[in-house]
């Protein structure tokens, strides 16, 4: 691994002496008909594609090259039929079969013959298609000679000890890396939520030095997430699927074409052409040409996620991404198991300053390991506080000599309160990101309550006798829940010294 923040990281799969740095899509392109030159694919960044072996297979039962029927010399993934049996409701092969072909095709990534779960609610079915997938895997194994790389899909569909089980037994196998398995019905659906807890459930228990494949994921505004959440690859033939029906993708949604009276991309496909002109093309040309710029769309996401990520601002990229659509912003709050995830894979030191917004933010690994490490590790050495109630940390960090003094003088411990990360002790004001931050103006009430009810549990945990609240400003708009924690402050029995100063300048005039 490269980088990592949240459970998002940037790493590399080398195989067969190729590598692909990850996180990365790859683009479907079906094995015999390919609507849209893997050339075209290559020319627009993608390193890597993924095919159907089990279409191969029926095709070319005696074997064909994988690489010379694509024409496409990265790393092929090969699915193993799988997603037909999930449709179709079975395949026309076993395990060592299909196990077999793809050694003979040359795939660089191969995927065991599995049985989706899907959506189902029947947890009978979901039990029997991860038994179905771990013996399907016991069966493959003797026939898994390397190359290829192997992929172990992950079953259990909505039900998430089903999910975990899955991924226990499958990681207890000598596969390369994992695949989770069945989230297109629920993407299609708009059910992120059921994404989100799936993810979150195989995330749980596989290792962390394994890359995961999460199987048809390809629409732009669901990377960030499935990056965010630890999801290394992912598939999908949404690009040419959409095309097909005229569907233009854009960042943050997916237009109609004859809706479009303009094209808002600069891609190769898009710049210097009239959405009209585009309109008029041929339908066979016309679909080719909206499929490469969905692939550039895509391609766009995946690198601007990594860009977060590199910059430590992938928290920040994914709330915004999460507010494309009212079914992903649903996902929110994360469960507490992938917070946890997120803060492990969090650096403590990043090269941007961190956006505060608004109350999802209070789940942000930065608050929740500042705070929690302020009460484990923060060691009180005066039995008083002095509490700095200011809007402006970064500028109160200019003048942190002063508020030592200050503090010395009142024989106190001294602390700056700030609307998310609540308790800034002046001492480790420099550490990221309690100055290296930005907060609105206007933060709301909800959030300020919860910095305050964590002042008063923190106050409270390390046994502050007296408190000394000192205003630098009024109008804060809060006045009212400050007033709320220093009446909660005295039925717990500490003492309530109260000061308003206007500005630095007076500080050293506190006695």
């Amino acid at each position: 691994m490269r980088n990592t923040d949240l459970a998002g990281r940037i790493g590399r799969i080398s195989v067969n002496g190729k590598t692909l740095e990850t996180p990365a899509y790859l683009p479907v392109l079906h094995p015999v008909s390919q609507e849209l030159p893997s050339q075209l694919i290559k020319e627009a960044g993608f390193e890597a594609i993924m095919t159907n072996s089990y279409i191969a297979m029926k095709k070319y039962p005696n074997g064909v090259d994988i690489h010379t029927l694509t024409s496409f010399d990265g790393i092929i993934m090969t699915d193993s039929g799988g997603y037909q049996a999930l449709v179709y409701g079975g395949v026309d092969a076993d395990p060592a079969e299909v196990a077999r072909y793809q050694v003979k095709i040359g795939s660089d990534i191969a995927v065991i013959l599995d049985l989706p779960t899907g959506s189902s609610r029947d947890k009978k079915k979901a039990e029997m298609t991860v038994s179905q997938t771990y013996m399907a895997a016991k069966k493959s194994l003797p026939f898994m000679k390397k190359p290829p790389a192997w992929a172990a899909p992950i079953q259990g569909g909505s039900f998430e000890d089903l999910v975990m089980l899955s991924a226990k037994k499958m990681s207890s196998l000598p596969f390369d890396l994992f695949a989770i398995g069945s989230p297109v019905e629920f993407m299609n659906n708009y059910r992120y939520r059921e994404v989100v807890k799936l993810i979150t459930a195989a995330k749980r228990v596989l290792p962390m030095d394994k890359p995961v494949h999460l199987f048809g994921a390809g629409h732009p505004f669901t990377i960030a997430l499935a990056v965010a959440m630890g999801c290394d690859i992912f598939d999908s033939a949404s690009y040419i699927l959409f095309a097909k029906e005229d569907k233009y993708m854009m960042q943050n949604g997916i237009r109609p074409l004859k809706e479009l009276q303009e094209l808002p991309c600069s891609c190769k496909v898009c710049r210097g052409r009239s959405a009209e002109e585009l309109k008029a093309l041929p339908r066979e040309r016309r679909v080719q040409e909206i499929a490469l710029h969905n692939l550039y769309i895509i391609k766009q996401e995946v690198d601007t996620t990594k860009t977060a990520i590199r910059e430590g601002r992938l928290w920040n990229y994914l709330m915004l991404k999460l507010r494309s659509h009212p079914s992903l912003y649903s996902v929110l709050p994360f469960p507490e198991a992938m917070l946890k995830m997120f803060e492990d894979g969090s650096s403590a030191d990043k090269k941007r300053a961190f956006f505060f917004f608004d109350r999802h933010d209070l789940d942000s690994p930065e608050v929740r390991l500042h705070r929690r490490r302020l009460l484990t590790n923060y060691t009180k050495k005066k039995d008083s506080l002095l509490l700095i109630i200011d809007e402006d940390v970064d500028r109160l960090f200019t003048k942190s000599d002063k508020l030592l003094d200050l503090a010395d003088k009142n024989d106190a411990d001294i602390v700056v309160f700030h609307p998310f990360l609540s308790v800034i002790p002046v001492l480790i004001m420099h550490v990221y990101p309690l100055v290296q931050n930005v907060v609105p103006s206007n933060v709301s009430k909800d959030v300020i309550k919860d910095s305050l009810d964590y002042l008063s549990k923190w106050v409270s945990k390390k046994q502050y006798n007296s408190l000394i609240l000192v205003k630098l400003k009024e109008g804060l708009g809060y006045e009212q829940q400050l007033n709320n924690f220093v009446s909660r402050m005295k039925k717990k029995g500490i003492k309530i010294t109260e000061k308003k100063f206007k500005g630095l300048k007076k500080l050293s005039g506190i006695h």
